[in-house]
C-alpha cells in the first residue's frame, strides 16, 4: 500500500539527508528530470492517456492545483547503479506536462490557493515547511526534534495545519513464525529462523497549529502507530479529523488498523470501526456526509463507505486488492486502482458509483514485464480526468501520467 511505500521512501530519505538542500538545489534538468524514458508507454494502451513526465527515477503522487491548471509531485533521481538518489524533490508543472520547475527539496506537498506545505529532512529530524507556488519564500515551520512527522493536513479554510510528531516508546514487538507476538522492554535478539517481523514500538502525538507556525497545540497523546501511521484527513467543514491506529496485543496477535474520528480540537474520540485487519486510509466525501477507506488484510483489500457516526458500513468492492481511491469531485463517482485482473502482477483503474454500482473499466495496465505498482490518483478538480502515477519493478522507474474520464453518457471503456 502506498502507506508501506511511503515507510521505504522516509528510511531512504532519512538515511542521506546530509545531501539535501532547501536553499541551493541541483539543476532540475540535470539531476531530476532526464530524456530517456525505461517504462512501457501506456499512450500505446488509449488514446485517452497523457503522459506527462519522463523520468530515469521516480515521478510519484500527483497532487492537481484548485483551477486545474498545475500539477505538482515528488520526484527522485536514478543514481544510475540500480537505485534511486537519496534526495527527493517537489516539482511542478502545467497539467500538460509543460513548464516543468523543480521547486524545492522535499516530500508530500499539501497545496492552499498560493501555498505548498511540506515536509523536509534537517537531519537528524524531520520538520515542516513552507512556500509560494512558484518555489520561492520558503519558511521552517517546526523545530520538531522528532525523526519522524507527517505530511501535514490542510484545514478546509486554510488557517491551520494537523500534523504528528511519531517517537520510541523504548519497547519492541517480535512477530514470530507462529504468528504470536511477544512485547520486549529491550531490543531482543532472536533468531532469524524463528521471527517474521520484529520492530520498535512507536506512538504519536497529533498537533493542530496556525499556517504561520504560531499556535502549536497538542490535540491528541500516546497514539499507537507502531505498524502504520495515523493518516490524518480534516472534514470538509472543519470541524472534525479522521485518523487511523493500530493496535497490538500479545494476546490478539492480529495487527489491527481502525479509523476514528475526532473534534478538531482534539476531544470528542470516537472509534468508527472495530474488526480483526486493517480499516485505513479515510477518506472524506467533498460534502462530509461520506467516509471511503480499506478495509481487509493483507492479501485482500477492499473499498468500503460509512457515515462520519461509524454507522452504515457498505462494502463497495469484493475479492481483489485494491490500493488507492479518490472521490469525484461532484461526490457521484470513486475512481480506485484494483488488482482485479487474471494476472497479479498487472493493474486496473476503474470507475464506480459512489454506492459500488455501476462499476466500468478506465484503463487495464499489463506487467511491464514483471509487477506494476500504483498506489495513488487523484481527480482533477473538474472531474474530466485523473492523474496517476505508474512504476514497474523491472525497470525500477515511475512516471505520472493523466486519463480522460469519460461523460456519463459516453462509452466508460477507454481500451483499445
Amino acid at each position: 500500500t502506498k502507506k508501506l511505500a511511503a515507510i521505504v521512501l522516509l528510511i531512504i530519505i532519512s538515511l542521506s539527508v546530509i545531501l539535501a538542500s532547501l536553499v541551493i538545489l541541483p539543476s532540475p534538468v540535470k539531476h531530476a528530470i532526464t530524456p530517456e524514458p525505461q517504462l512501457v508507454d501506456l499512450t500505446n494502451l488509449s488514446e485517452n492517456i497523457t503522459r506527462l513526465t519522463r523520468n530515469s527515477g521516480a515521478d510519484e503522487d500527483p497532487v492537481w492545483s484548485a483551477d486545474g491548471g498545475r500539477i505538482f509531485f515528488e520526484s527522485r533521481p536514478d543514481t544510475g547503479v540500480g537505485c534511486y538518489a537519496p534526495e527527493c524533490y517537489i516539482c511542478a508543472m502545467d497539467a500538460d506536462g509543460s513548464n516543468l520547475t523543480m521547486l524545492a527539496n522535499g516530500t508530500n506537498p499539501v497545496l492552499s490557493s498560493d501555498k505548498v506545505f511540506f515536509k523536509q529532512v534537517n537531519y537528524p529530524y524531520i520538520d515542516l515547511w513552507v512556500m509560494n507556488t512558484d518555489g520561492s519564500d520558503k519558511k521552517k515551520l517546526t523545530t520538531l526534534n522528532s525523526t519522524l512527522c507527517c505530511s501535514p493536513t490542510l484545514s478546509p479554510d486554510g488557517s491551520k495545519i494537523c500534523y504528528y510528531t511519531r517517537y520510541d516508546t523504548g519497547y519492541y514487538w517480535v512477530k514470530w513464525n507462529d504468528d504470536t507476538l511477544t512485547r520486549f522492554d529491550h531490543e531482543p535478539q532472536p533468531g532469524r529462523q524463528d521471527v517474521a517481523i520484529m520492530g520498535g514500538e512507536k506512538h504519536a502525538d497529533i498537533w493542530v497549529m496556525d499556517v504561520s507556525g504560531e499556535n502549536k497545540t497538542k490535540i491528541s497523546s500516546d497514539t499507537d502507530t507502531t505498524w502504520f501511521y495515523p493518516s490524518l484527513e480534516w472534514s470538509p467543514d472543519g470541524k472534525r479529523i479522521l485518523f487511523q491506529t493500530s493496535t497490538l496485543s500479545c494476546d490478539n496477535p492480529i495487527e489491527n488498523v481502525d479509523i476514528w474520528v475526532m473534534d478538531a480540537d482534539g476531544s470528542n474520540k470516537k472509534r468508527q470501526t472495530n474488526h480483526s485487519g486493517y480499516d485505513m486510509n479515510p477518506i472524506w466525501s467533498p460534502d462530509g456526509n461520506k467516509i471511503v477507506y480499506m478495509s481487509g488484510n493483507v492479501s485482500n483489500l477492499d473499498v468500503w463507505t460509512m457515515k462520519p457516526d461509524g454507522s452504515d458500513k457498505k462494502q463497495l468492492t469484493n475479492g481483489a486488492q485494491n490500493t488507492g481511491f479518490d472521490w469525484s469531485p461532484d461526490m457521484g463517482k470513486i475512481a480506485y486502482i484494483t488488482w482485479l485482473t487474471k494476472d497479479p502482477k498487472a493493474r486496473e483503474i476503474r470507475i464506480m458509483d459512489a454506492d459500488g454500482s455501476n462499476k466500468e473499466l478506465l484503463l487495464s495496465i499489463p506487467r511491464n514485464p514483471s509487477r506494476v505498482i500504483m498506489s495513488s490518483l487523484a481527480w482533477s478538480p473538474d472531474g474530466s480526468k485523473i492523474a496517476f502515477s505508474y512504476f514497474a519493478i523491472d525497470v525500477e522507474n515511475s512516471d505520472i501520467y493523466v486519463i480522460d474520464v469519460p461523460a456519463m453518457d459516453e462509452d466508460k471503456s477507454l481500451m483499445r
